[in-house]
């Protein structure tokens, strides 16, 4: 059955400031998961939903998703996805942000996708509840997993709330980062205004308009917003708590903690999980444990680092332990 989806919108636009300072180097999308681009987890599973053309939106640090886009900011593809690019010199939210490649768009209902997730949510579920819906927005739920924040009646379908503005008493659930948008809902949207989804879905509930959800709790959700979580998503992939499908060019076997050309002196320890980026490298008598080291970046001799990330480029030392170099 077709769904009518032909396009996803990827919101890679945001500041990531509570990732801080993994973020000051490189927008939030594109930071590595076991050395693969956040936000290249979406894309794949985009790709795979069967969308005919993928919009991504860019706004802090643009020049760096041509880590992932040799030909940024000229169209590309992605897993043979064409990929169109659209800048914005002033931030404009979710909302906003669409409204703003709505000339990008094929026609049809929008798949649009938070970026800065790593989700393996059924978008075939969602599309098809959103078809059968006739909602202006058919949400992408979860019973937990971070705050819970949309009312949501499960016998019509339908959200009956966001936030508590509307009072209603229906049980809460998570907003994904991920909903189908109907062309009639752009409409609702002015252009070239900062403005969030939200609301844009509360003036369309006031007005007795159909916003519609549906329950997904199968598969992973993780919301990488800080450096704990950050931390954690590797532990969990190590420890196999996590299992993820890799996006199609993640390396045979990944995740793989010892990437090609990284060095650890041979009397160097290692303990727990560690992920080790190409050519990085640790130094005599250095001891590392639970922590990332990115592409290129020194643990120094008899440094002493512990759940730390060390980003591209940069040096340790001493003794460095929940935090970010």
């Amino acid at each position: 059955m077709s769904t009518g989806v032909r396009t996803a919108f990827v919101l890679c636009a945001g500041w990531g400031e509570r990732l801080q300072p993994l973020t000051d180097q490189i927008p939030k999308p594109l930071v590595p998961i076991c050395g693969l681009p956040l936000c290249e987890f979406a894309l794949a599973r985009l790709a795979a939903a069967g969308v005919e053309r993928i919009v991504i939106n860019t706004h802090r640090l643009p020049d760096q998703f041509i880590r992932l886009f040799p030909e940024y900011p000229h169209p590309s593809r992605y897993a043979g996805v064409p990929v169109f690019f659209r800048h914005e010199p002033v931030l404009l939210d979710t909302a906003g942000g669409l409204k703003n490649v709505e000339d990008l768009l094929l026609p049809g209902p929008v798949l649009v996708h938070n970026g800065d997730i790593l989700a393996e949510l059924d978008l075939a579920a969602l599309m098809s509840a959103h078809h059968h819906s006739g909602a202006l927005c058919t949400l992408a739920l979860r019973s937990n997993g971070g705050p819970l924040q949309v009312g949501f009646d499960a016998a019509s379908g339908w959200v009956t709330d966001i936030r508590g503005e509307l009072g209603s008493g229906d049980p809460r659930f998570l907003y994904t980062g991920v909903c189908v948008v109907a062309p009639e809902l752009l409409s609702r949207i002015p252009c070239g205004q900062p403005l969030s989804f939200v609301p844009v879905w509360l003036e369309a509930l006031r007005a007795g308009e159909v916003i519609a959800g549906v329950v997904l709790d199968r598969g992973v959700w993780r919301d990488i917003g800080n450096l704990g979580e950050y931390l954690r998503i590797h532990a969990d992939l190590a420890s196999g708590e996590v299992e993820v499908i890799p996006p199609p060019t993640a390396p045979t076997g990944w995740p793989l903690w010892r990437m090609p050309g990284a060095r650890v002196a041979p009397d160097a320890e290692l303990s727990g999980w560690n992920w080790l980026g190409p050519d990085c490298e640790v130094g005599a008598g250095a001891r590392v444990s639970q922590s990332v080291l990115w592409a290129g970046s020194k643990v120094l001799s008899h440094a002493v680092v512990a759940n730390t990330v060390v980003r591209e480029g940069m040096l340790a030392e001493g003794r460095i332990e929940g935090s970010a170099v």
